[in-house]
C-alpha cells in the first residue's frame, strides 16, 4: 500500500470571517484560528504526523487556497503543499484537484479536513488499520449515522474523486457507494468549525476532555471500531 494524506484546507471559511467583526487580519482566518496554544491547521497537521512512522504512509500534503501565503508561513517546512487553483469553486474542486496532483505515487488517499479540530490521531490510526484489512474498500466515519471525512479511499475511487465540483466532497461519494465502505465510528467528527462560537464550544470540549484525561487515565476513547454498514 502507498497511502497519502491530504488535509483539506483551502475555503476562505466566510461564516467563520462573518462571526468574527470586529476582529482584523489573521484573527479571522479559520484555519489559524487557536487550537491549544497554536494554530488549527498546525494542529491537524501534528495529529496527523504520527502516521508517518507507518510504512504504506507517503507523505502528508495540505491543500491551501484562500491566504495561502499566510497559512503556509506556519506550517512546517517538511509538509508538502498543493495549491488548489480553483478553491473558490468549492471543496469539490479542491479535492479534486489534490487527488490528481498525487495519484501517480499513491495507492489509498486519506482525506482529512482542516476544521475538525476534535479528531484524535488515534482514529486516524484505525482508519489506516481498517483499509489494512480491507484495502478495496472505502473506511469511512460513521458520525450520528452518517458517513463522513475523515475517510480512505483505494485507487478504484480516483476517477470518481476527480471528478467532484462546487460544495461537494467526499460525503456525496460515500453516501452513493455505502455498501462498498467500513464505517469506524467517531462522535467526535460532528464538530466542526464554522463560526467563533464553534470555535469556542471546542475549545472548552478539549479543555474539559483533557482534565478528564488526566483525572481517569484509563478513559475510553470516543472513537471505536464498528461492523461494516
Amino acid at each position: 500500500m502507498q497511502i497519502n494524506l491530504i488535509l483539506l484546507a483551502a475555503g476562505k471559511g466566510q461564516r467563520y470571517q462573518a462571526s468574527t467583526s470586529g476582529q482584523v487580519g489573521c484573527a479571522t482566518i479559520k484555519q489559524l484560528a487557536d487550537i491549544g496554544g497554536k494554530p488549527m491547521i498546525v494542529d491537524r497537521v501534528e495529529k496527523l504526523k504520527p502516521l508517518l512512522i507507518n510504512p504504506d504512509i507517503n507523505n502528508i500534503y495540505v491543500t491551501l487556497g484562500a491566504n495561502k501565503n499566510v497559512i503556509k508561513a506556519v506550517l512546517p517546512q517538511d509538509i508538502s503543499v498543493i495549491d488548489s487553483q480553483h478553491w473558490s469553486q468549492g471543496m469539490g474542486h479542491s479535492l479534486a484537484e489534490s487527488v490528481q496532483s498525487i495519484k501517480a505515487q499513491s495507492s489509498h488517499v486519506l482525506i482529512a479536513l482542516a476544521d475538525q479540530a476534535m479528531i484524535s490521531t488515534e482514529h486516524y490510526q484505525n482508519l489506516l488499520s481498517a483499509s489494512k484489512k480491507q484495502p478495496n474498500k472505502i473506511i469511512a466515519t460513521l458520525c450520528d449515522e452518517q458517513l463522513m471525512a475523515p475517510a480512505i479511499f483505494p485507487e478504484k475511487y480516483f476517477p470518481l474523486l476527480i471528478k467532484l465540483q462546487g460544495n461537494k466532497g467526499a460525503g456525496l461519494l460515500l453516501k452513493s457507494h455505502a455498501l462498498q465502505t467500513d464505517a469506524i465510528a467517531c462522535t467526535t467528527a460532528k464538530f466542526d468549525i464554522n463560526t467563533l462560537a464553534d470555535l469556542e464550544q471546542i475549545r472548552q470540549q478539549l479543555d474539559h476532555s483533557k482534565q478528564e484525561n488526566n483525572l481517569h487515565q484509563n478513559t475510553p476513547s470516543h472513537c471505536q471500531n464498528l461492523e461494516p454498514v
